[in-house]
This record gives C-alpha cells, sequence and structure tokens, in this order.
C-alpha cells in the first residue's frame, strides 16, 4: 500500500483542471469548469471539475472524485497505478513497499520481456510501413481487409519479413539477449543447431495487449494460403502472458465499455477491428479460444451487460454454450445477436456505419436463455430423450444464475416455452445448486498471487497455437468471487431493508462534517483542571458516540468514525486532505463524495456567516448530532413497543415492567432533544 504522505503530496501537486483536461474539453464556468460526461453519453455537459477543491462530478451520473478517483474510472487503472501515473506526470517521488531480492529478480524479468515485446512492436510496424515487401505484402493485405491508416495505427498492427531471422538478427543488433527472444517467444532455437528463428516471419501481426497497454504478446497470420503451417501463430505462455486472462482489444475497448455499458463479444483479431473501424468500439474477442473465468471477470470490471456475436454456424454455437454459463454464473446479463447466414462480424461489420449496424444489434440481440431453448428445441423436435437432455441443459443454465428474482422469471418463461410443469424446473434448479454448492465446498482452492493489473490471474494452461481451434476446459464453471465493491453494496442495502435509511442518512451528514471540519475548533470549554480546551467537530462526535455506547451500521461511514479516533488529539489536523487522500479507495472516494454536497440551515443563520464560524460551527454539529441520536431513540422505542405488544412478554411481569421503565426513559430523552431541535438542517 502507498503511504499517505505520498498521495498527499501527488493531490497537492496534481491540478484536477489538467488532469481531466487530458481527457475531457472543458471550459470555465465562473470559478469551476464544465464539459461533458466521458463517463455516459450527453449532450448537455453537467461534468463539472472544482480546481479550489481538488474534485470533479457529473450531475447526471453521479460519478467523480479527487485526481486519482477519476483516473481509476477513466483508464480503469487501480489505485495505485493512478497514483503512480500522476506522481510521474509531475515529478512526485513515488514510494512503495521495499521488494525482496526475489521480488525484485522476477521485477527485472517481466520489465525486461516488456521491453523485448516493445521492441518487437516497433520493428513490426516499421516493417509494415517503411518496407518494399511489408507494403507489398502486409500492407496490402490490410487494405484488402478495408482497414484504415488510423485503425492500423490504433492497433499497432504490423508485419514480419519472410527472411526466418530477421527480427532476431536485428533484436541481437540492438542489445537484447538472446534468452529474452526466446522467453517472450518471439523466437526459438533450432533443434539441430541451436540457431535463433522467427516464430512470426512472413505473417501480418496482431499485437495483444494487457489492460494496462503493455504488449503481452503477438498473434501472426499466415499470408500463403497454400502453406502447410497453421493459419494463426500465438506467442506461447509466459510469466507477462497467459491466454486465459486476456482478452484482445480490450485495452482499446474499455473505455467504449464502460461508456455504453456492454460488451461485445466476438472470437477473432479481424471481427474486432472491423467493429471498431465501423463505429462499435466496445468490442473485445477471446481470440478463438473458449471463455475462461479470467476474462470473465475482466469484463465484468467494466460493465455487467454482455452481448455474444454468432455467425449461422450451430455446430460452433452449441460448443460454447458452456461458456455462456459461466457468464450467467458470473452474474452477468447475457443477450446473444445471431448474424445473417454466411456472415460473421468481421464480413457484417465491412461497409457498415456505426448506426447500422447498432439498429441491427438493437432489433435483433435476444436474451440468452430463450435464444438457447429455441436453439435446442429445434433438434429436441417430440423425441422423448431429446427433450429431457433439453431440459437438463436449460435448467444446468438457470442454475447457476446468482440473482433469485430472475432465476424464478427465467423458470416462467422456459416453463410456458416448453409446455412443461414449473415445479419439475424449480425442483431441478433447486437440486443443481445444491450439488453446485457441494462441489464447491469440497473442492481446494489453490493459492494464487496477483498479476500485474492486481488480478488473481487463473493458472496457465498449454493450449494450440491455433486460435480456430477452441480449447475445452473440463472444470466446472466456479462460482463468482464478490468483489469489495459489491460486497459493501450488499451491506447496505440489507441495512435499508432493515429499516436503517433514515438512519445512515443521518450517519452521512455526521460523516460529512467529520471531513470537512473534522480538525476545526467550535468552542472552548472549561475542563476539570479549570483550564480552557479548544473542542473540535471531530471531538465532539467521537465522543458524543462513545458517551452513548453508539456505533455507525453503515461500513464507510464507521471508519470515518474510526479513522477521526486515530487522530482526535492532533493539532491542527487536515481531515479534508487527510480523507480525500487515505489510502483506502472507499474512504478517499466517498470522502470526495461528501465534499461535494451542500447544506443549507435553516432560519437562525440569517446573518449569512460562513459555517467555519465557532459559534454556527457548533450549533450545526449538535443539531446534526441530536437528529442522528433522536433516529437512534426513535428506533428503539418502536422496537420496545414492539416486545410490549408481545403475547410472550405479557406473560412475564418482571420483563414489562422492565421494558416500561426503559421506555419512559426513552420518552424523557425525546423530549431533551426535541429541546435541541427546534431549528432543523436541511439536506439539499
Amino acid at each position: 500500500m502507498i503511504d499517505q504522505l505520498t498521495i498527499e503530496k501527488i493531490l497537492d501537486a496534481a491540478n484536477i483542471v489538467d488532469v481531466v483536461s487530458e481527457f475531457v474539453t472543458l471550459r470555465k464556468r465562473g470559478v469551476n469548469y464544465v464539459g461533458l460526461c466521458p463517463f455516459h453519453n450527453e449532450k448537455t455537459p453537467s461534468f463539472y471539475v472544482s480546481p479550489s477543491k481538488g474534485i470533479c462530478k457529473c450531475f447526471s451520473c453521479g460519478k467523480g472524485g479527487n485526481a486519482i478517483h477519476f483516473l481509476m474510472e477513466h483508464e480503469q487503472m487501480s489505485f495505485q497505478d493512478a497514483a503512480e501515473w500522476l506522481a510521474n506526470k509531475y515529478g512526485i517521488p513515488f514510494r512503495k513497499r521495499e521488494l525482496t531480492d526475489s521480488e525484485k529478480a522476477l521485477q527485472n524479468e517481466r520489465e525486461s520481456m516488456f521491453i523485448t515485446n516493445q521492441f518487437a512492436l516497433d520493428f513490426f510496424k516499421d516493417t509494415l510501413l517503411n518496407t518494399d515487401k511489408g507494403r507489398a505484402i502486409g500492407l496490402a493485405y490490410f487494405r484488402k481487409r478495408g482497414f484504415r491508416d488510423d485503425i492500423l495505427e490504433k492497433f499497432h498492427l504490423g508485419y514480419c519479413p519472410d527472411e526466418p531471422d530477421a527480427l532476431a538478427r536485428a533484436a541481437l543488433a540492438k542489445g537484447y539477449t538472446k534468452e529474452n527472444l526466446i522467453k517472450t517467444g518471439l523466437c526459438y532455437e533450432r533443434e539441430n543447431d541451436g540457431q535463433l528463428r522467427d516464430r512470426f516471419h512472413g505473417r501480418v501481426i496482431f499485437p495483444v495487449h494487457s489492460i494496462a497497454g503493455k504488449v503481452v504478446a503477438f498473434g501472426g497470420r499466415i499470408m500463403n494460403a497454400d502453406a502447410k503451417v497453421a493459419k494463426y501463430v500465438n506467442s506461447p505462455e509466459s510469466i507477462i502472458y497467459s491466454k486465459s486472462r486476456e482478452l484482445y482489444g480490450l485495452w482499446q475497448a474499455k473505455q467504449a465499455i464502460v461508456r455504453k455499458d456492454r460488451c461485445f463479444l466476438v472470437e477473432g483479431y479481424a471481427d474486432v477491428i472491423s467493429m471498431f473501424q465501423s463505429g462499435v468500439e466496445n468490442v473485445v474477442a477471446s481470440s478463438g479460444t473458449s471463455l475462461t473465468p479470467g476474462q470473465i471477470r475482466l469484463i465484468h470490471r467494466f460493465t455487467n451487460n454482455i452481448t455474444v456475436l454468432y455467425d449461422g454456424d450451430k455446430a460452433g454455437i452449441k460448443a460454447s454454450l458452456r461458456g455462456i454459463d459461466m457468464l450467467l454464473a458470473e452474474g452477468m446479463n447475457v443477450k446473444v445477436l445471431l448474424l445473417p447466414d454466411g456472415e460473421d462480424p468481421d464480413s457484417f461489420a465491412q461497409g457498415r456505419g456505426a448506426t447500422e449496424f447498432q439498429k441491427y444489434i438493437d432489433t435483433h440481440q435476444v436474451d440468452f436463455i430463450r435464444f438457447k431453448v429455441n436453439l435446442l428445441m429445434e433438434d429436441a423436435a417430440d423425441d422423448p430423450y431429446s427433450r429431457s437432455e433439453l431440459i437438463k441443459s436449460i435448467t444446468q443454465s438457470i442454475s447457476v444464475i446468482q440473482d433469485p428474482i430472475v432465476r424464478s422469471v427465467y423458470i416462467t418463461e422456459c416453463s410456458q416455452i416448453m409446455k412443461i410443469d414449473e415445479r419439475l424446473l424449480i425442483n431441478d434448479v433447486n437440486r443443481r445448486q445444491r450439488e453446485q454448492a457441494q462441489a464447491a465446498a469440497q473442492a481446494p482452492r489453490p493459492a494464487q498471487s496477483a498479476d500485474e493489473n492486481g488480478q488473481n490471474p487463473e493458472p496457465a494452461t498449454t493450449e494450440s497455437d491455433n486460435p480456430d481451434t477452441p480449447d475445452t476446459p473440463s472444470e466446472p464453471a466456479p462460482q463468482p468471487e464478490i468483489s469489495a465493491e459489491d460486497k459493501l453494496r450488499q451491506q447496505v442495502r440489507a441495512l435499508k431493508r432493515e429499516g436503517l435509511g433514515p438512519m445512515m442518512d443521518k450517519e452521512r451528514l455526521l460523516s460529512q462534517l467529520i471531513v470537512r471540519y473534522g480538525g476545526k475548533v467550535m468552542c472552548t470549554f472549561r475542563n476539570e483542571e479549570d483550564q480552557e480546551q479548544d473542542m473540535t467537530v471531530g471531538q465532539f462526535i467521537v465522543g458524543s458516540l462513545q458517551n452513548d455506547g453508539l456505533e455507525f451500521r453503515h461500513p464507510v461511514y464507521k471508519r470515518f468514525v474510526e479513522l477521526m479516533a486515530e487522530h482526535i488529539e492532533e493539532k491542527d489536523f487536515n481531515s479534508e486532505k487527510f480523507f480525500m487522500s487515505h489510502p483506502e479507495t472507499f474512504v478517499s472516494l466517498t470522502a470526495a463524495s461528501l465534499m461535494e454536497e451542500r447544506y443549507q440551515l435553516s432560519t437562525i443563520f440569517k446573518d449569512n456567516k460562513p459555517v467555519e464560524d465557532g459559534q454556527r460551527l457548533l450549533q450545526l454539529t449538535r443539531h446534526i448530532m441530536a437528529d442522528y441520536q433522536m433516529e437512534v431513540l426513535r428506533l428503539e422505542i418502536k422496537e420496545i413497543e414492539k416486545q410490549m405488544q408481545d403475547p410472550s412478554t405479557l406473560e412475564s411481569t418482571d420483563k414489562l415492567m422492565e421494558l416500561q421503565r426503559r421506555y419512559k426513559q426513552l420518552l424523557s430523552a425525546r423530549a431533551e432533544l426535541s429541546k435541541v431541535l427546534g431549528e432543523r438542517v436541511v439536506n439539499l
């Protein structure tokens, strides 16, 4: 984890307007700047940037935060990567945890391989554009496919000379090592004499980028249609490349996927490029292999919605249905788009613009479960055995869906389509879920390390060099891993279902006071030694909660109180800077959100003095704390009233008397708080 001092230095140096302006066109409006939101489609600007507070905010979709949060959302970076990007931009020394010797060695090895791949990328691009054979063979092929110059550059397409060792000779001459050329898979040693040979010689090149934009591998397509070699050759697995964890085109598509909130999944390199060129930019490819959990989690980082594109090959569709079940198991909303007979995404996209393509998508994509039922029903016909197999296949797909409401809807629809008793489908789905839960409980969980993007990789698999030959992993579809963000949302939803929504609204108000004014003095009092002592907003809130034995229910707001308590004795504590730069992402992101909101006090503050004025701040803090305490009393009074009406309580005189005694205490406390709450605070 990055130390907080470094984060504070980064945010102090980072000009939020400069950072956002690299991705969004801004114009000045008063003291702030405004532009079209980069996180969703809009025609009227609703994205505001406040240079004085160092935050940005879209008042339509709600996304925003400080400079780090903006980069995390826009570039889909981790917190550390975003902070490091800003540190490099503004020349801030970036301190990380000291690596062990073995970690340093691995890091150096990885960096050397990335550097070698970058050299190869530049070599392939230069050969394509600046050599006679490159233009005559490679560029001519891309021109025939209809690829524009900007697309060639966007996807870094290239060509490897037909000489068997052209890349090897050029790399060695530049000082790149034979060892790294072999490790990256760019070259291999000939068995009879140990000579280096280029893996991709005579092929057009499709580089594969990681989600961070680093070149991790290459795919090469042969130009000689009569050659008795594989049509496609791909880089072998290495410490920087696992095919099961990469998606072709994701680096180019990730922003469009977030913006459109949907990902289109195709098979090949050309499919991605042709669709991208036609204007449908939110598209990725599995590069001819079956989907893996690692690839699905990559997509799920950007959207919950995915549309799988198929051509008219029914055999190919049926072979890939298992991958769709894995998408459903990950909680994704899956649709299917069947292209006209004889068309694939590449050919269909040629000559069609984004509007025409999108119109076809909107009118032809269907829900996966309905698609699967209709597809298999054709084969089942009136054959009882085939129909029973169809039912099993459908219930298997439904059983992996996590949302019980969605499961129920699909069961009802499938019952009607297939004319089967709904109870039979429910029983079979429940049985399969029990079996899956039992299998998951018994399955061993191997330890995994994080990849360069902080994600848990899938175990490396040995796959064919030919992407047209799909692999068929045999492991069962795993249950989805719940992210920290999803866990937090689940906790908050559960609290709201318990009727604690109003309580958390009060907690939010107090949390905002902590973030904005936690270290500010609001009054002076005399302590036990009869000495004058300042009391800050943070001290008052934390002390009030501790004295009453109260604890926030919302997990993030609770964390604010914990952190405030740790720094409660610090002099001149800058709570705004502390929370906005905190390395725990939920803390800093929520703090930025709280900084964006405004509160209007009631008519007791007609003098228009700033909130920071001591007397005004004291009144405001007391009001909000009393409002929170009133909500605590309301819930406890409601619970006691419920218990006193319970028949079992009425049978116990002692218990009833104790409840009545507590009830009177609560009513008395409520009356006292009502005096404080003569004036209200309105949340705008």
